[in-house]
């Protein structure tokens, strides 16, 4: 299957819009954990090193991911100023934010990204300048780090994080862990020189008559996220972010049996199967892999 029908099916539930913009990082005193449990790590720029889900039922999400991914979930802080820390296997991967059902058409819960920076500021500055936009300044939390939230110069909404302990280190990808992500955008390579100059990243651009352009990202040795293109009749690019498990058939069942949705079911022509992107209850998007397996059959042709 082509990135193109991919990325049609990824995003047929929801558009990944600005749902996610103030969604709580400007809340006064609002608590963050730390991304590195026990010790100060070397930070990795261009890895994407925490994952916050937005949504208007947070016990819906808990019982959903816990269930299809194994999570566990402990909540922080109180009133608009509460906080639901993912863990998995013990680890602080991310968390989630409630954010209550508006008028507009963005509802439900949206999958909010942030990668690591050196430098907050200069990366605002950065956006700024090369097209992006500055949805919510770089802000300090203490024990934590600095945070920012942006949209590149396509649309596509992330977010920026300097922690105060470092960035998880790269180990060998566990169940339940968030793995890479793909960026559905208009124009790949010109998207892929957007972050190129904002983190550093490699870039390797690889074509393919079936596939058409797809670009690598790589920071630190190792691959972060790969840009495909976007049909022309979904509106909004936007990064997509995949989840590690042992049996991507299995989790499928446990997602469906549980009230979500198989958005792109796995194909025997693309990684063998051992591919798949979901929808929560609340419309969420996010992919399920195993890469071990994945890796063996290699992409569509």
């Amino acid at each position: 299957m082509s990135p193109a029908k991919l990325a049609r099916s990824a995003l047929a539930c929801a558009a990944l819009v600005l749902f996610a913009a103030g969604f709580a990082f400007a809340a006064e005193g609002l608590l963050r954990p730390a991304t590195v449990n026990t010790k100060t790590e070397p930070r990795i720029p261009g890895k994407f090193i925490w994952f916050d889900c937005v949504t208007e039922d947070t016990y819906g999400s808990k019982a959903f991911y816990g269930v299809v991914f194994g999570w566990d979930f402990h909540s922080i802080g109180s009133g608009t100023g509460r906080y639901t820390l993912i863990e998995n296997k013990g680890r602080n991967i991310g968390g989630m934010h409630f954010r209550p059902r508006g008028n507009g058409p963005a509802k439900g819960s949206r999958w909010l990204s942030l990668l690591s920076v050196d430098d907050p500021a200069a990366a605002a500055r950065y956006v700024e300048t090369h097209g992006g936009k500055v949805i919510v300044a770089p802000t300090v939390f203490e024990g934590r780090g600095t945070h920012a939230l942006f949209s590149d110069d396509a649309g596509a909404v992330f977010g920026v994080l300097k922690s105060t302990t470092g960035d998880p280190p790269d180990v060998p990808p566990v169940a339940g862990e968030f793995l890479w992500l793909d960026l559905l955008t208009r124009d790949p390579v010109k998207s892929a020189e957007f972050y190129r100059g904002l983190v550093g990243y490699d870039v390797a651009v690889k074509e393919s008559p079936s596939r058409g352009s797809r670009v690598v990202l790589k920071a630190g040795g190792a691959t972060r996220a790969v840009v495909i293109a976007l049909p022309k009749e979904l509106p909004t690019p936007g990064w997509l972010p995949f989840v590690q498990v042992d049996d991507v058939a299995a989790a499928l069942k446990r997602a469906t049996a549980n009230g979500g949705k198989v958005v792109f079911a796995p194909r025997s022509d693309y990684f063998g199967g051992h591919v798949a992107v979901i929808a929560d209850p609340q419309g969420g998007i996010i992919g399920v892999v195993n890469q071990t397996e994945a890796l063996k059959k290699g992409p569509a042709k």
